[in-house]
């Protein structure tokens, strides 16, 4: 909901800046056509309207409340699952409750589930005798499973592509990589999220490919945001056609940031256990909505 309010308010700034301005003249020559001037496209009135309604969605926290519910009532909603055709079903009510044309048509869409997720050190400098470190992670999305036991490996952690690239495949081959690639908070505050985060994400779609291709045999990030309190954030990961699928998950970034100081003291060894499965297609709602009805 909140995208569509966004999308609504830049529409309104684009209608208006298409109307507003004069076209700027360019030289011409005899071989050149005179450009004609931009056509009106919309009258006075709509859009004062228009204008209406994206000072109003401004002001509003409408979308951010129907953000809130989808997320902490609804929870999570992986394709297929039945919180997403909760979802669906809650905001083809609330579009109906403003006064909008909604019908949901029935599709096939893939369903993935999670399964268990755990993680633990089993072996760490400093470790006391029968303990281990609890890690808190979940599978990133379309993820492989580990063996149903599990799988127990020393840990290799890199900072970035070019560190993992550096390594020798002997240093790399049968370990789990941890990608510790922290989100630039900075650049997030200066108003540049967007780009921060798109130097976090690109380890979440390509970074089990490139532990695949040098031998490892599970990857994990660092959770992609600027939130911490030992959160877990995933999305989708990208399996590449020229190396393996291997099991991927996401760390938060304290667990991050622990296993990486624990690795520069000397050897890791984590125990990890994802079981995703990817089920057959599942019944979903696909939504269309029309015209607002006249009240």
């Amino acid at each position: 909901m909140r995208s569509i309010t966004l999308i609504a308010i830049f529409f309104c700034f684009w209608v208006t800046r298409a109307n507003a301005e004069e076209p700027k003249s360019i030289p011409t020559s005899t071989a050149t056509p005179t450009p004609t001037a931009t056509p009106i496209v919309f009258s006075p009135q709509t859009l004062s309207e228009l204008k209406q309604l994206q000072k109003a969605a401004l002001n509003s926290d409408y979308a951010y409340k129907q953000v809130a519910h989808l997320a902490n009532n609804i929870g999570p909603r992986l394709s297929g699952s039945a919180q997403a055709a909760k979802a669906v079903e809650y905001v083809a009510n609330e579009l109906k409750a403003i006064g909008c044309e909604v019908q949901l048509e029935k599709a096939m869409v893939p369903h993935w589930v999670r399964g268990e997720e755990t993680a633990v050190l089993v072996q760490f400098p400093g470790q006391a005798e029968n303990t281990t470190q609890k890690i808190v992670l979940t599978a990133l999305g379309a993820s492989v499973a580990t063996p149903q036991e599990g799988l127990v490996s020393e840990v290799v952690a890199v900072k970035n592509f070019d560190e993992l690239k550096s390594l020798s495949h002997d240093r790399v081959a049968g370990k789990i990589v941890l990608f510790n690639h922290p989100f630039d908070k900075q650049m997030a505050a200066e108003s540049r999220a967007g780009d921060a985060y798109g130097e976090s994400v690109v380890y979440r779609s390509d970074g089990p490919s490139a532990a695949a291709r040098q031998g490892a045999v599970a990857c994990l990030i660092r959770s992609v945001g600027g939130a911490d309190y030992r959160l877990p954030h995933t999305g989708q990961t990208n399996y590449a056609n020229d190396a393996p699928k291997i099991p991927a998950g996401a760390v938060t970034a304290e667990d991050a940031d622990l296993i990486a100081d624990l690795v520069r003291q000397g050897p890791v060894k984590m125990k990890l256990v994802l079981t995703p499965q990817q089920l057959p297609d599942a019944e979903f709602g696909l939504m269309g909505f029309g015209h607002r009805r006249n009240r």
